[in-house]
């Protein structure tokens, strides 16, 4: 097997592998997985994946939201404490999925969004994202050329990876 050389931090902290298993009609399901977790987290749809993922950056406090959500409910008060490794990064990125396999690393939470670089680990390809609106569409291209070139179809310009 060829070893891949990764042009993103794989030592970052807040390093995802998301893992997609499933894809169908723009919606997709895998596993997700992170070093201060062993075992994978399960997600059904793209909403449930920001969502956890939101929440795994809250809880290691990486990298840090530059403005809080709002709430009805009284926030948990109380300290919050260092999370520890339970994974080497070296093992979370070789995970794959039966689909594609993509490794985030989130380096900005600014104006209520997110900014980064994704992998696409079977392309070995890397794209840089400034939204989270802009790394849902790079995902959804990204799975539709993986789709499209399944089924032997040609793929339109706008599905080109890094357009």
């Amino acid at each position: 097997m060829k070893e891949i050389q990764y042009p993103i931090n794989i030592s970052a902290p807040d390093l995802v592998n998301v893992c997609v298993d499933e894809s169908c009609d723009g919606e997709v399901a895998g596993r997700l997985y992170h070093c201060y977790r062993k075992e994978e987290l399960c997600f059904s749809n793209l909403v449930q994946l920001l969502r956890m993922m939101e929440k795994f950056f809250d809880e290691i406090q990486f990298p840090q939201a530059s403005t809080k959500s709002r709430s009805f409910f009284s926030p948990e008060t109380g300290e919050k404490t260092q999370k520890t490794k339970l994974a080497a990064q070296s093992d979370i990125i070789l995970r794959r999925g039966k689909k594609a396999t993509f490794i985030i690393v989130v380096q900005f939470r600014q104006n209520a969004t997110w900014q980064g670089d994704l992998f696409w680990v079977e392309k070995e390809e890397k794209q840089t994202f400034s939204s989270t609106l802009d790394l849902i569409k790079i995902f959804d291209g990204n799975l539709t050329v993986a789709a499209m070139e399944t089924d032997n179809k040609t793929i339109p310009d706008e599905y080109a990876v890094g357009k």
